[in-house]
Formats: C-alpha cells, structure tokens, sequence
C-alpha cells in the first residue's frame, strides 16, 4: 500500500455571502484560481502528470452544476487528457473528495491528484432546488436528509 502526502494547501479569503468582494465571481473562477495557485506554488509538479482532481461541491447545480471540477480545471488551462470529478457528500464533500483521492493513491491508482471544493453561497443558496420528499417529514428532521 502507498504512502500518501498533502504536498501544499491553498484556500480563497472569505467574504460575505451575498454582498461580498466574491459577489461578481463565479464558482468555477474561484475553484481554478486555486488550482492554478496550486501549480504556480509547485513549479515541479506538471499539470499533465495529475492523474485525477476530486472537487467537493454540495450544490451541483447553476453555475456549479454540469461537472464544477472539469469545467475549473479547464478554466485553469490543466491539459484536456487529465480527468476530473465533482463529489457531494453535503458538507463533507472536500473532505471525501480528499479521501477518495487518497485511496486511489493508496491502493496504487494514482500517484498525483488535485483536490478542493468550492461552494458559492451567493450565487447557490444551500436549499436552492430542493423538493424534500413530504412523506419523510412525518418521521425525520429536514436536516436528517442532508447529513452524510
């Protein structure tokens, strides 16, 4: 089994939802500043050697919806050969981005990936899209659907 190792961690500031300085900003814009921040950081790590990027996203819809991960990572000039996912375990989703990453590592997979997460409150708010099933209310808390 193989060693794994976080090489360099990079985040955007915060700001405030819906007036803050990100409120022109779109998702992707920010999740490929970071990869790109990523690479810049890391002059030996080449873009074409990443096997895979796991990016957490809950709300996978609107600007973060069709696959945020590979729309990034092509904002972020990564070659179009190297693939990307988008994982939603609701507010885990970078984390199990970074666990998945890790076992594919770990069992031999992969040897290079690029993880993170994004999730524009501003632009996607947390229940936006939602049809919670009205049966379940009967027998379990709105928030029991939405923890992992």
């Amino acid at each position: 089994m193989e060693n794994v190792v976080i090489v360099d961690a990079v985040r955007t500031p915060m700001g405030r939802s819906k007036g803050g300085a990100f409120r022109q900003v779109r998702a992707e814009d920010l999740s490929a500043h970071l990869m790109r921040a990523v690479l810049s950081r890391n002059p030996a790590l080449n873009a074409a050697e990443i096997d895979d990027i796991y990016w957490g996203c809950v709300q996978q819809t609107l600007e973060q919806g069709f696959n945020i991960a590979r729309n990034a990572a092509l904002l972020a000039e990564i070659p179009h050969r190297v693939p990307a996912v988008t994982v939603n375990r609701l507010c885990g989703s970078s984390m199990q981005a970074l666990h998945d990453a890790a076992r594919a590592i770990m069992v031999g997979d992969a040897q290079v990936s690029l993880i993170g997460g994004v999730e524009h409150m501003g632009h996607v708010p947390m229940n936006h899209g939602v049809d919670f099933h009205p049966g379940l209310s009967r027998t379990v808390a709105k928030a029991a659907g939405m923890m992992a």
